[in-house]
């Protein structure tokens, strides 16, 4: 019998199949889970809020459940440990939104990501850190120290969904739910090494849309495998349509190809360009037709009405507790209206319509750069940290305006080397196509379960 700490290194299938064939108690496995956090979140600061009491009770309960009703049907994530991104309302939990501002903002109700997670039977261990309202591109607020990347800890693990990055790269969740409006659930899925999959508009229940008109945000899985990944995506759309989990292990058929390192706001670095022609080469191998193209058009500046709006559109209780960067989108957002936003984000739509063309796969960077180090904008003014940052996002943002679906997968340059992502853009209602496509890429790969950052071991 493995021990807990190997139990943990599994992937988030594997460790649900011994919890529900009794192998392993979810309470034994809760307490691993808790124990792991302890060694290894004070160098990380993934968590903003544990709640261990109310973790181990849930899990005494699943466990009798279990025993007294062993032939009831488990989905395939139950009893797993897991966290919300702290921006999601979750009984019993605070939601600060990453800012002071929200502080003392604590949530009577479990919003329907939330809801989904405990009716498929996992433990709420606490909530995960998140840039302020969730714009930046990585976690340096002013409620807890820098969230920081497993494989680096001198650099950021990417924002906006960086601590549930930060918590799987690290080993001290297997799964977690992330969410993305400009590239919060794959740019930190590539610094970290993770899979993670930004959905079709629309296609998951979206937690956000009362108060997120544009769409651009919806929610979406990080996870070490397409597998666990995929599974997520069923507990998240809660039973709707087809499996993720079943159809996503069928290999896709031949797909017309086109990749590009190209773009108009950053250049990319040789690694990550060496990254994704090795992608493509290995579509080719694996039967494919590809070919190069050329990247889309769009800048920062075109991108930011929508940003500007959705910043302006949030309740804040005190302007004062936001940040430097918060305030200025905000106090620029103004002049624009949701029909004006809205004719942005169509305009980026039908430019991305024009660019994708009749291919069924385009596979880009997912970010041009590695991830930033800790401190680089320490100094630096709204503007100059807003100019900075926003060139993380310019592979994923347009995604979010056009609704395609995209998936990052992890690639190691060389033994030791921090991870890059590459990303993987299906048309829309073909997420099973990206998610499909990057299980064999990752299988070729040889990592169809991303390995564990040493940090903290």
């Amino acid at each position: 019998m493995p021990t807990l700490d190997e139990v943990l290194d599994r992937s988030a299938l594997a460790q649900s199949s011994l919890l529900r064939d009794g192998s392993v108690s979810v309470e034994e496995l809760t307490r691993a889970s808790l124990d792991r956090i302890a060694r290894r979140d004070p160098q990380l600061h993934a968590f903003v809020q544990q709640i261990p009491r109310r973790a181990l009770a849930t899990a005494r309960s699943l466990d009798a459940e279990r025993r007294n009703d062993r032939g009831a049907a488990r989905g395939p994530l139950w009893g797993l440990p897991t966290a919300m991104k702290d921006i999601h309302m979750t009984r019993g939990m605070f939601v600060r939104l990453g800012s002071r501002s929200f502080r003392y903002l604590w949530s009577p109700i479990d919003d329907v990501s939330s809801a989904a997670v405990r009716r498929a039977g996992m433990v709420m261990l606490g909530k995960l850190a998140t840039s302020e309202l969730a714009i930046l591109p990585f976690i340096d607020t002013a409620l807890h120290p820098p969230t920081r990347n497993p494989w680096d800890t001198s650099r950021y693990s990417g924002g906006s969904s960086g601590g549930s990055s930060a918590a799987i790269a690290s080993g001290m969740l297997s799964v977690a739910v992330a969410s993305d409006g400009a590239g919060s659930i794959r740019i930190p899925a590539a610094f970290c090494g993770l899979v993670g999959h930004k959905p079709t508009r629309d296609l998951l229940p979206n937690p956000f849309a009362r108060f997120e008109p544009l769409g651009l945000a919806t929610v979406g899985p990080h996870a070490r495998s397409v597998d666990d990944a995929a599974a997520l995506m069923d507990v998240l759309q809660g039973g709707r349509g087809e499996a993720f989990l079943s159809a996503v292990q069928r290999p896709p058929a031949r797909l017309r190809v086109r990749f590009t390192t190209q773009s108009t706001v950053i250049e990319s670095t040789p690694e990550i360009v060496a990254a994704v022609r090795r992608v493509a080469g290995l579509l080719e191998e694996l039967g494919h037709h590809v070919e190069e193209g050329s990247g889309y058009e769009g800048t920062v500046e075109e991108f930011m009405p929508m940003f500007r709006f959705l910043a302006r559109g949030m309740f804040v209780p005190s302007e004062a507790g936001l940040q430097g960067t918060t305030r200025l989108l905000r106090e620029r957002s103004r002049a624009i209206d949701l029909a004006s936003a809205m004719a942005c984000r169509e305009m980026f739509r039908a430019r991305m319509d024009a660019w994708f063309g009749d291919v069924d796969l385009w596979v880009t960077p997912t970010v041009g750069a590695p991830a930033p180090l800790v401190g680089t904008w320490a100094d630096a003014s709204p503007q100059a940290l807003l100019d900075g940052a926003a060139p993380l996002g310019a592979f994923t943002a347009g995604f979010n305006a056009s609704g395609h679906p995209a998936t990052s997968i992890p690639l190691w340059p060389r033994p030791g080397a921090a991870p890059v992502g590459v990303q993987l853009v299906a048309p829309r209602g073909e997420d099973l196509r990206a998610l499909a496509t990057a299980r064999a890429l990752l299988e070729a790969l040889g990592t169809p379960l991303a390995p564990i950052a040493s940090t903290g071991r």
